[in-house]
């Protein structure tokens, strides 16, 4: 993965960037430091080289036992170039992440839900609450720590009608 054009235009572009190059089952995987992956993003997006123009995916996952234990996943694709690219920003319990709304615009509803389901924040983000759970539901069902059994709740008190 070190001789790809474009990860060395990246990382001569933004030299403290790129954490890890490595690639995955043949696709290019780029951890990015937190604070730069708008910036890569947009890059990426923008530089006639890159031309990655498609957000394919942007979802979350908790890894309970990780120094930094939420992943940010981002799958780009290049129309133009016919080539995809993952990247993925690790996070510290309670750290948010920038969001990349202004880069490509279906990253909105794409957050939203990393948001919902897992917990991880987005800064900046323009509209950033619930998607799919109820706003006043608690927790976040994604996270390995999430209880499995029923919970009653202030949701099913009010919704269901439980007794």
């Amino acid at each position: 993965m070190t001789d790809d054009p474009i990860l060395n235009r990246l990382r001569d572009r933004f030299p403290d960037a790129v954490l890890e190059a490595v690639e995955i089952l043949g696709m290019p995987t780029l951890t990015i430091a937190r604070e730069r992956i708008v910036e890569v993003c947009r890059f990426l997006r923008d530089d006639e080289e890159a031309q990655f123009d498609f957000l394919t995916d942007l979802t979350a996952r908790h890894i309970p036992d990780a120094e930094k234990p939420f992943q940010v996943i981002y799958h780009l694709y290049s129309f133009p170039r016919n080539v995809r690219w993952r990247l993925k920003v690790n996070l510290a319990e309670g750290e948010a992440c920038p969001s990349v709304v202004s880069v490509w615009s279906a990253a909105n509803w794409m957050e939203r839900e990393a948001y919902d389901l897992v917990g991880v924040r987005f800064e900046g983000h323009p509209d950033l609450r619930r998607l799919l759970l109820p706003e006043d539901w608690e927790g976040h069902p994604l996270r390995k720590d999430y209880p499995l059994e029923f919970r009653y709740n202030r949701w099913c008190e009010k919704h269901l009608n439980m007794i």
